[in-house]
């Protein structure tokens, strides 16, 4: 997993069940605002998605809201780290 990918991953842990847009998840991974033609963040939900084996067309993780953007539609769990 690239660099980019497990920070995209960790933004949506980080916010599951809320919609973030495209905008809010390139500042939130990369710094950065888009411009109007900027595809990169569709482009790295799509190797994301490869990767945790989530199809479009009927996603488990990463669902998209077609004018709003991409939501993380599992339930996630905070474990307590014992050490």
């Amino acid at each position: 997993m690239s660099g980019a990918e497990y920070r995209l991953l960790r933004v949506f842990l980080d916010h599951p069940q809320r919609v973030l847009t495209r905008d809010q998840l390139l500042n939130l991974t990369q710094g950065r605002q888009a411009d109007q033609f900027d595809r990169s963040i569709d482009l790295m939900v799509s190797r994301l998605r490869q990767r945790l084996r989530d199809v479009a067309r009927e996603p488990r993780y990463i669902k998209t809201l077609r004018s709003e953007g991409y939501v993380f539609s599992a339930a996630v769990s905070e474990i307590e780290d014992t050490q």
